[in-house]
């Protein structure tokens, strides 16, 4: 379900005074002078304050999974005519039932051979499949490669993303390896680094240390924001989230609650992240003969289930 500003029209009533009605004189006629009608002052229109919505304590109480899903589309590449994206960022983030323990689960972008939720399998990369079918049909294709049900998604372009950062204040990030990637702007030394908006997405995006590091340095810019989004101090800003132009969530607004206080609880926890590469995650990394798919990577599902289950049960 896609997100959408709700605008409350209120309607103030106001209280018309009547005319006074004249009885007539019985006296000889006299041109008598109205009197002024009494000034009545109107009621303040009294709005309810609506009750605060409660913690659902089924869902709190149990592991929730949800996949993020980063679109490679902005204005200014629509502008340009530029009506094609992919989901090159796929992050599974799952947090067990008490709280102590999150796993962040990504999936490359080159990926190919998707079981797809109808039992069939999708031949083409996992970047498409939110373009070709709807971000629906992406979360079951994913909860069918990793073996595992995913609650929730969430998708934004790299516009709403860079917003995101800058309103919170940006966000800290330990910089692993030195970056030098002119194409994004981006040069960087290992370290503490206070990344912006443009920034946080330029990290992002870059592929200077390949694909696979692309997707690990995601999974620090995920998880650096969601940690300012949930910081009490944040609290104001939650609703602004509906005023992002290309969120597309099956999230209702009821839920927000009891998605904050399950982020909240597990502030401490203990996170384990990683990327299913190759060669432990793969049957097959590279440019198939007598193929037209360009580069790809064939999923070794057994070993990714395998790996989805030992972080996942609980």
């Amino acid at each position: 379900m896609r997100l959408r500003i709700v605008v409350l029209t209120l309607l103030l009533t106001g209280c018309a005074s009547a005319s006074p009605t004249l009885s007539p004189s019985l006296a000889p006629s006299v041109e008598a002078t109205p009197s002024a009608s009494p000034s009545i002052a109107p009621i303040p229109t009294q709005r309810p304050t609506p009750a605060p919505i409660p913690v659902d304590e089924a869902v709190f109480g149990r592991r929730f999974t949800v996949l993020i899903a980063g679109a490679d589309t902005s204005a200014n590449r629509r502008a340009g005519g530029l009506d094609e994206w992919n989901t090159d960022a796929l992050l599974v983030v799952s947090v067990s039932p008490d709280k102590s323990r999150i796993a962040v689960l990504s999936l490359p972008r080159d990926t190919v051979d998707v079981p797809m939720p109808d039992g069939s399998t999708y031949r083409g990369k996992v970047n498409g499949i939110a373009q070709r079918f709807g971000m629906e049909t992406l979360r079951g294709a994913m909860s069918k490669l990793i073996g595992s049900p995913i609650d929730r998604y969430i998708r934004v372009d790299m516009d709403d993303f860079a917003w995101m950062v800058d309103v919170v204040g940006g966000i800290d990030i330990e910089v692993m390896t030195r970056i030098a990637d002119p194409k994004v702007h981006l040069f960087l030394d290992p370290g503490p680094a206070h990344f912006d908006g443009a920034t946080a997405l330029a990290f992002s995006r870059t592929r200077a240390d390949s694909d696979y590091g692309r997707a690990s340095r995601q999974q620090q810019v995920v998880l650096a924001l969601v940690a300012k989004w949930l910081d009490p101090g944040a609290g104001a800003l939650v609703g602004s989230i509906r005023l992002l132009g290309s969120l597309q969530t099956d999230i209702g607004l009821g839920e927000l609650t009891t998605l904050l206080a399950i982020g909240r609880a597990s502030a401490s926890a203990e996170v384990t992240a990683i990327v299913f590469k190759p060669p432990r995650f793969s049957r097959f990394v590279g440019i198939e003969p007598n193929s037209t798919r360009g580069w790809v990577m064939i999923p070794n599902l057994t070993e990714i289930r395998a790996y989805a289950k030992s972080v996942l049960s609980d």
